[in-house]
């Protein structure tokens, strides 16, 4: 009988998820898959500005057990701290071990604060659901604060001013929508929303700083007549509990939420793969790690043109098990292609800037035509892990599951 195959995938985004179903759709004989991510479901980051500015959790939540049902897959939640190579297998913080033939590491990146004092201690960061969920009560519990403040006859100026630091996508997605929802939900309890304001701070020159200038600047415009403050050149030394000090000034404020930086999972250095100063991986046109035979890394880890990207997560992890696959049944390889992904940048409800690139051509979009265009993508990442009448309901913010995953608890009318 021929020697079943244990396959292995650690990480459960987007990489790691698509690796997973497209391993399954390929059906591969004398394989077993196992699937091991630290949560129970997988998170759609992108969306998570959403969520923290009062959107269903269901649009960022989607449990395995839905994702997986009915297929011949083991899931099992634990967290990967240890990779032995020549055991082959991987250790999890549950001390128990996962032995693998082929493995797979999809692992994500984490937030990096750069050594800034007080930074990670005092800031709010939103590349989890849980952090997400947790700015989302300070936002609201702020608010409430300070209409409790303003009717005792205090006021509190500090803890109306949100700053958000690094205008990335992330920050620039956070700023516009942050704006419109403070404001709007102070006016609904009574606090006048012009005491709010939202501070976006950026060491570059620019925002979007990877992105050419012809096609942020609009943005940059957009968030101005929100009524965002945009504050280019401006470098963060140190955090306190309400305040934050810049290379020549300072500011007040109690929420301040980190958006910039991010670095690839620690764990790929830590078993001694070859890495760059970012702590990506060192892969050759087949995603197999440099000197390895079977550790394949996918997504936001890798060193590839446009890692980092959630539509080049989803591209990696087909592409991995199209090549496991062909290992497998003795095929053709396929070859490692690097697509351009499409910019899809939202700033404020409504309102998002598109960039994509059609046959050489840079086309570009802007206003509702550039939020539908987003909002189609969303509904298509969707379309790639659940079955189409599923993906609806997930991207309309409704339910999938009996539970809440956020809230832990059995649905509620807040989160349907």
């Amino acid at each position: 009988m021929k020697k079943e195959t244990r396959i292995l995938i650690v990480g459960g985004g987007f990489a790691g998820v698509r690796t997973a179903l497209t391993l399954l759709q390929h059906k591969l004989p004398n394989a077993t898959i196992t699937f091991i991510a630290n949560k129970p479901h997988f998170e759609y980051t992108p969306a998570l500005y959403r969520y923290v500015t009062g959107n269903s959790a269901m649009e960022v939540c989607v449990p395995f057990e839905k994702i997986f049902a009915k297929k011949n897959i083991e899931v099992i939640q634990d967290t990967v701290t240890k990779i032995d190579k020549v055991a082959k297998h991987v250790v999890g913080k549950s001390e128990k071990t996962y032995s693998y033939d082929i493995l797979i590491l999809a692992l994500g990146s984490e937030t990096t604060y750069f050594n800034i004092p007080g930074i990670q201690e005092h800031s709010y960061g939103m590349k989890t659901v849980s952090e997400a969920l947790r700015l989302r009560n300070h936002i609201n519990d702020t608010l409430l604060l300070c209409r409790e403040d303003m009717s005792g006859g205090t006021r509190l100026n500090h803890d109306m001013n949100f700053v958000v630091i690094g205008a990335g996508a992330t920050g620039v997605e956070m700023s516009g929508r942050l704006i419109e929802y403070t404001r709007k939900s102070a006016l609904e309890i009574g606090v006048d929303p012009a005491l709010i304001s939202v501070t976006l701070l950026e060491g570059a020159e620019k925002i979007l700083p990877i992105l050419p200038r012809n096609f942020t600047d609009p943005i940059a415009r957009h968030l101005k007549k929100l009524g965002v403050e945009i504050m280019l050149g401006s470098v963060v030394m140190s955090q306190d509990v309400e305040e934050i000090f810049l290379k020549d000034a300072q500011m007040k404020s109690s929420t301040v939420i980190w958006t910039s930086g991010v670095r690839a999972n620690g764990l790929y250095e830590a078993s001694g793969f070859p890495v760059d100063k970012r702590g990506k991986v060192e892969v050759d046109e087949y995603l197999l790690v440099k000197g390895e035979e079977v550790i394949y890394v996918a997504g936001d880890g890798a060193i590839t043109q446009y890692s980092g990207w959630a539509q080049t997560a989803f591209s990696d992890g087909k592409f991995v098990a199209d090549v496991i696959a062909a290992k497998i049944l003795n095929k053709k390889f396929p070859r490692y292609k690097a697509y351009a992904p499409v910019n899809a940048i939202p700033a404020g409800n409504g309102w998002a800037a598109v960039l994509m690139d059609v046959f050489g051509w840079k086309i570009r979009f802007y206003g509702r035509i550039g939020w539908w265009l987003r909002r189609v993508a969303d509904l298509r990442s969707f379309m790639l892990i659940l079955p189409i009448s599923k993906a609806v309901r997930v991207f309309l913010g409704g339910c999938i599951s009996e539970k809440c995953i956020v809230c832990n608890d059995e649905k509620i009318e807040a989160h349907k």
